[in-house]
């Protein structure tokens, strides 16, 4: 990959704005159908949609300056100055559950250009720094970028949308924010997949080990 690409953490609300943009990007184009969950937008014209962004971009921030475990990074393009693929990583040294990867995107025209692994690289890189395990959720689609990273999938989740006597609003929701199943993935500490008896240690066989 070219030096065009670099990432750092987003430190202002400034460039947590630009983030969001990006999300909001990814998200529709192609669009996911859980956005609606996170990014909801309450009408039909233009005006609408960027309220919900403005929205999201106030939310996102307040969360993010509440959070301390709460790391932003981006991945902008060095040519055109713009934000271009971000991934929040959740690093909580006291937390058994210690560092999860809680946003990824990539903008639609920057997809193929390496971006997830930079991305991926930096909260790997200080996860093995600090001696954490990971936990990420995963699409179809994302899963073998992660699988590269030596994420393992443990389980794979399909979300039950039936409801006994459903209303056509309910029907009409799930039909439009229904996700695809996903994975429930992890990262050993360091990477490591096998114990020293060369077999396979599962977070639940792990307890609270530091």
């Amino acid at each position: 990959m070219s030096d065009r690409y670099l990432v750092q953490e987003a430190k202002t609300r400034q460039e947590l704005d630009a983030v969001m943009d990006v999300i909001w990007a990814a998200n529709y184009t192609p669009y996911e159908p859980f956005a609606q969950i996170f990014f909801p937008v309450l009408g039909f014209t233009t005006a609408h949609r960027e309220a919900a962004i403005a929205e999201s971009k106030e939310r996102f921030w307040n969360q993010h300056q509440a959070d301390r475990s709460s790391h932003w990074f981006y991945a902008f393009d060095t040519v055109t100055g713009r934000a271009v693929g971000c991934a929040q990583w959740v690093i909580s040294e006291s937390n058994p559950f210690a560092a999860a990867l809680n946003w990824m995107a990539v903008h639609p025209s920057h997809r193929f250009q390496g971006i997830g692994s930079l991305l991926m690289n930096v909260g790997i890189l200080r996860a093995d720094e600090l001696n954490l395990e990971c936990w990420m959720e995963a699409s179809s689609m994302g899963k073998p970028l992660y699988e590269k990273f030596k994420f393992q999938s443990l389980l794979k989740i399909a979300f039950d949308n039936e409801k006994l006597g459903a209303s056509d609003e309910w029907r009409k929701c799930a039909h439009e924010m229904t996700p695809p199943p996903i994975f429930a993935m992890w990262r050993p500490k360091q990477g490591r997949r096998t114990s020293d008896l060369g077999g396979v240690r599962l977070p639940w066989e792990l307890g609270t080990e530091k």
